[in-house]
C-alpha cells in the first residue's frame, strides 16, 4: 500500500493542498487505507500514527483527546464519513474550524478533505491548517466593532432621554459630559474638567429650586454618594431644576461601573416633569378624597350617634314625665333600649376599625358548634326581618360537620353583619336568603360557603368596587336616610381576609345582591365545651357576689340586675378594698367577684393577681370574672393572665351576665 501511495507525486499534492499546513493525510477513498504525508513538529508531538486503515475512525477516536473541550461535541457530529461523502459528492470538498489542543493551549485549525481522480483511483487529500491568529483577530475586532456598535446604540437612545450624560472618574474627579440637550446647555455648566462633585454642588446651589436646595447640598456629595454607590451600585435622586422662572422635575441617576479600563460613574439626569405632576396630581386627588371620606364619615356619625342619642334623652323625659302610667314607661323604655343597641353597634364598628387597621385585632380559636351561630343568627336576624316586613330563610341542609374549629364571634359577626346589611338595604315584602354548604377539602379540612341573597335596591356598579372599604356609603344611602357607619362591610372582609377565606359580592341595581364567604374550617369529630355540660339553667339564688368597682352608676345598675334573681351583692369601690373585702370574709363567703379594671389606688389587674396569691386552695379557684369597658382582645388576654377567669365587655347584657355567672359558679362547685 505504501508503494502505491508514495507512487503519487508530489505535484499532485501541492495541486490540491496549499502549503502550511500541520499535517496531510492522501486517502485512499475505496479501501479507506490513508498514510501521514506530512507533519509539523508541533503535531508530530501529540504522538498519532502515521498510517492506518480507517481515517475517519482514527481521526474520531484520536482527535477528541486533543480537540478542545468546548468543541468536541460538534467535531464528533459534523466529522462522519456519512457527512464527509455527502460535502465531498455535493461541492467536491469538506471543511469545518475547530480547537486543537497545542501545549495546553487552544488553537484554531482548518481541516479541508479534497477529492481527487488518479488512474481510475479515487483518493483523497486531508490538511489541517493552523488559522489561530486569523481567528483571534476577526474575534477581536467582532468583539471591539459588536461593543461601538452596542455603545453607539445605546447611547443615542439614552441621549433622547436624558438632558444630560456625564462620565466621571471618581478616584481623580476629571469628568467629561457625553451629552446635553440645547436646554440643558442653556443653563451654562461645565462640560468637561476636575473636581465633579463640588463643581456640580456649585452649579446646582444656582439652579436648583429653593425648595429643593438644602435637600440636594446635604445628599449629593462624595463620600455620600460613593457609600451608597459602592453598597447599592446606583444612586438616584428627584429634585427640581430652575429653567428661567420655571421648575422642572428631572431625576439624576448614577451607577458605577469597574471593568479593564478602571472606574467609572455614568451620572444621567432626565425630564420627569410630566410623570411628577401626574403623580402629584394622583396624591392630591387621593388626599382629597380621604378629606372628603373623613368628612362625610364624620357628617354621617354626627347624625347616627345624635339620631340614637336623641331618642334615648328623648324618652328617659317622657318615662319620668309619665311614671304613672305603665304603658307609657313600658314603650318609652323598649325605645330607649333599642336606641342604645344601635348607638352600641356603632361605637363596636368604630372600635373594630381601629383594632383592625391597627393590627391589633386577633382571633380567639376554639371548638365550636355552627348550629348554635346559625340558631343565634336566626333569633337576631328574623326580629329584624319581621319589623320590616320581609321573607327570610335560612337553609344549612348540606353542611354535615358542625363542630369546627374557629372564632365564633367573629363568624357570627360577619354573617350577622351581611344579612343586617341585606335587610336593611331590602323593601318590604322582598326576601333575604342565607345559605351555608360545605365541600370536604382534605383530611379534616372542609370548605364552608355562605351565601346571603337578597332581593333589594342592589349596588351600583359605580360604587361596587368601593363596597367593602372605609367610611363608604352609597350616595341613594343617605338620601333613603339609612342609617350606619358605612363600616360594617369594610369590618367584614377584614375579618374574612384575617381568618384566610375569601369575600365576594354580586349585585345589580334594582334586584339584588349576592355575597359569598368562603373559610376553610378544620372540622372535630368530637368537641366537648362547657356549653354542652349547662343543659339546665343554674340557680343563683342565694350566692353571694364580690362587686369590685368604683362608678356609682355601673355599681348600682350591676346591684339591680342581679339582686333581681336573689343574689346577695356586695360592693368594693376599688381593688385594694377588694382584697382586703376577700382576704377578711374567708373561705367560701364569696361565690363570685365581679372585677372592674380601671379603678383607683389598686386596678383589677393588680387585685386579682394578690387574689391569687393569697394562702389558701379557696383563692386559687374563686370565680374572678373581669368586667370592663376595657374590650380590646389585648384587654382580654391580659385579664386572663393576671388570674381572672373570663371577660364581660361593657355594656353587658343582663342574659349574658347571668350565663357567665351560672357556668363560672357551677363549675367552681364541683
Amino acid at each position: 500500500m505504501e508503494n502505491e501511495l508514495l507512487s503519487v507525486s508530489q505535484s499532485s499534492i501541492a495541486q490540491a493542498l496549499a502549503t502550511d499546513y500541520f499535517c496531510i493525510y492522501y486517502v485512499n477513498v475505496q479501501n479507506n487505507k490513508f498514510i501521514e504525508y506530512s507533519a509539523s513538529p508541533e503535531y508530530k508531538a501529540l504522538g498519532l500514527p502515521t498510517t492506518g486503515d480507517d481515517l475517519i475512525s482514527f481521526a474520531r477516536t484520536n482527535f477528541e483527546e486533543f480537540i478542545y473541550p468546548d468543541d468536541r461535541e460538534r467535531f464528533l457530529e459534523r466529522f462522519s464519513k456519512e457527512n464527509v461523502l455527502r460535502s465531498l459528492d455535493q461541492f467536491g470538498t469538506f471543511t469545518m474550524t475547530f480547537r486543537m489542543m497545542f501545549s495546553a493551549e487552544p488553537t484554531y485549525v482548518h481541516l479541508k478533505v479534497t477529492r481527487m481522480i488518479e488512474k481510475e483511483v479515487r483518493h483523497a487529500v486531508i490538511g489541517i491548517s493552523s488559522i489561530d491568529e486569523q481567528m483571534k483577530a476577526k474575534e477581536a475586532f467582532e468583539r471591539t466593532h459588536h461593543a461601538s456598535i452596542t455603545y453607539s446604540k445605546v447611547a443615542q437612545a439614552l441621549a433622547g432621554d436624558f438632558f444630560s450624560i456625564y462620565v466621571v472618574e471618581p478616584d481623580t474627579g476629571r469628568f467629561i459630559e457625553y451629552s446635553a440637550t440645547k436646554e440643558y446647555d442653556r443653563l451654562g455648566v461645565e462640560k468637561a474638567g476636575e473636581d465633579f462633585f463640588n463643581i456640580s454642588r456649585t452649579n446646582m446651589a444656582r439652579l436648583i429650586c429653593d425648595d429643593d436646595r438644602e435637600r440636594f447640598l446635604g445628599t449629593f456629595y462624595k463620600e455620600k454618594v460613593m457609600s451608597i454607590l459602592e453598597r447599592d451600585g446606583s444612586f438616584t435622586m428627584k429634585y427640581r431644576l430652575m429653567f428661567g422662572n420655571t421648575p422642572v422635575w428631572v431625576s439624576m441617576k448614577a451607577t458605577l461601573l469597574e471593568d479593564e479600563n478602571g472606574r467609572h460613574l455614568i451620572i444621567g439626569t432626565n425630564n420627569i416633569d410630566a410623570q411628577m405632576k401626574r403623580e402629584i396630581e394622583y396624591q392630591q386627588h387621593m388626599a382629597e378624597a380621604k378629606t372628603n371620606a373623613r368628612n362625610d364619615f364624620l357628617a354621617n356619625m354626627s347624625h347616627d350617634i345624635r339620631t340614637p342619642m336623641n331618642a334615648i334623652i328623648g324618652y328617659t323625659n317622657i318615662a319620668r314625665s309619665h311614671s304613672d302610667d305603665p304603658e307609657t314607661v313600658s314603650n318609652a323604655l323598649e325605645k330607649i333600649g333599642s336606641s342604645s343597641h344601635f348607638l352600641l353597634s356603632l361605637i363596636n364598628d368604630i372600635l373594630d376599625i381601629s383594632k383592625i387597621e391597627s393590627g391589633k385585632m386577633q382571633l380567639n380559636y376554639a371548638p365550636c358548634d355552627l348550629g348554635d351561630i346559625f340558631r343565634r343568627i336566626e333569633d337576631i336576624t328574623t326580629l329584624q326581618a319581621k319589623d320590616k316586613s320581609l321573607l327570610i330563610s335560612y337553609r344549612h341542609d348540606s353542611v354535615q360537620h358542625f363542630k369546627v374549629n374557629s372564632d365564633e364571634l367573629r363568624i357570627e359577626q360577619v354573617l350577622v353583619n351581611i344579612i343586617s346589611n341585606a335587610i336593611k338595604y331590602t323593601p318590604a315584602g322582598k326576601t333575604v336568603d342565607l345559605i351555608a354548604e360545605e365541600k370536604h377539602v382534605k383530611d379534616n379540612w372542609y370548605s364552608y360557603r355562605f351565601i346571603v341573597k337578597d332581593t333589594g335596591i342592589g349596588i351600583s356598579e359605580k360604587y361596587l368596587p368601593h363596597i367593602f372599604e372605609s367610611f363608604t356609603r352609597e350616595e341613594k344611602t343617605t338620601i333613603n336616610r339609612i342609617q350606619g357607619t358605612g363600616l360594617g362591610l369594610a369590618i367584614t372582609a377584614k375579618i374574612v381576609e384575617l381568618m384566610g377565606g375569601t369575600i365576594s359580592v354580586k349585585s345589580r341595581e334594582g334586584e339584588g345582591s349576592e355575597f359569598v364567604v368562603e373559610l376553610e374550617l378544620e372540622a372535630l369529630e368530637k368537641v366537648h365545651t362547657e356549653k354542652d355540660s349547662q343543659n339546665h339553667s343554674f340557680d343563683l339564688s342565694g350566692c353571694r357576689i364580690l362587686l369590685v368597682e368604683d362608678n356609682d352608676i355601673n355599681a348600682e345598675i350591676a346591684d339591680m340586675i342581679l339582686t333581681q334573681y336573689g343574689i346577695d351583692v356586695e360592693r368594693a369601690e376599688n381593688g385594694q378594698i377588694g382584697l382586703e373585702q376577700v382576704q377578711r370574709h374567708g373561705r367560701g363567703y364569696y361565690d363570685a367577684v365581679l372585677m372592674d379594671i380601671q379603678m383607683p389606688v389598686m386596678n383589677g389587674y393588680e387585685a386579682a393577681r394578690k387574689i391569687r396569691d393569697l394562702e389558701g386552695e379557696c383563692y386559687k379557684t374563686l370565680p374572678i370574672i373581669a368586667m370592663s369597658a376595657n374590650a380590646y382582645d389585648e384587654d382580654v388576654k391580659e385579664c386572663l393572665a393576671a388570674g381572672m377567669n373570663t371577660h364581660l365587655a361593657k355594656p353587658f347584657n343582663p342574659g349574658d351576665l347571668l350565663n357567665v355567672l351560672q357556668a363560672q359558679i357551677r363549675n367552681h362547685l364541683r
